[in-house]
């Protein structure tokens, strides 16, 4: 078992204890998402030097933020090595955040993008991966209305704010995390799709 894997395994007892309302698919999503959050944790350091250089620290820090928070329910790709996760974070993120700060993004191009990848969403969302697949049907139900909800979110704030980096990162990285979870992508990097199609659905 992976130290991610024991340290959420802690965390969701912890809050089954804490907060035992909490039924197994809640409980499962918890544990994901702390699974997700502690594996950033080495990447988290190395990429806030690298904007620290760049000089786009605070807007790095609000980028990984919201990129964590759609993960989190949409999930998607994982790179096969922490190098290669790594890269393609730094990619995601740095790539996100320039284009925010370059682009004018107009409303006409917003609502474009936004109907594209909630078609995304409702289509892909949530993609798994081989190491973590979503056998419960009702769990991948709670987080595809989890990523719709999210993505909706996003697109209001996006027309709302003012701030043009602050408007547009919320739009780029909506498209970007919806590439992260289209079945070209898993098939670009080798990796399978629907991987809970290869596992027998949870009796209860």
């Amino acid at each position: 078992m992976k130290l991610s894997e024991k340290f959420a395994i802690r965390i969701t007892e912890y809050v089954k204890k804490t907060l035992p309302d909490k039924n197994k698919d809640d409980l499962e999503i918890i544990k994901y998402g702390i699974e997700l959050l502690f594996m950033s944790f080495t990447k988290i350091p190395i990429i806030l030097c690298i904007s620290c250089l760049l000089g786009i620290l605070k807007e790095t820090c609000f980028t990984m933020l919201i990129f964590g928070i759609i993960r989190s329910s949409a999930s998607g790709i994982h790179a096969k090595t922490s190098f290669t996760c790594l890269i393609s974070t730094l990619v995601a993120i740095l790539g996100g955040i320039y284009l925010s700060l370059i682009l004018k993004i107009n409303l006409l191009v917003k609502i474009i993008i936004f109907i594209i990848n909630f078609i995304i969403y409702i289509k892909y969302s949530p993609a798994d991966t081989e190491e973590k697949p979503y056998i419960n049907s009702e769990i991948r139900r709670k987080l595809k209305i989890r990523s719709l909800i999210t993505i909706t979110i996003y697109f209001i704030i996006s027309i709302v704010v003012k701030n043009k980096f602050f408007s547009n990162i919320f739009i780029n990285i909506l498209w970007i995390q919806g590439i992260l979870i289209i079945p070209i992508t898993y098939k670009m990097f080798n990796r399978r799709y629907n991987n809970y199609e290869y596992y027998e659905e949870e009796s209860f």
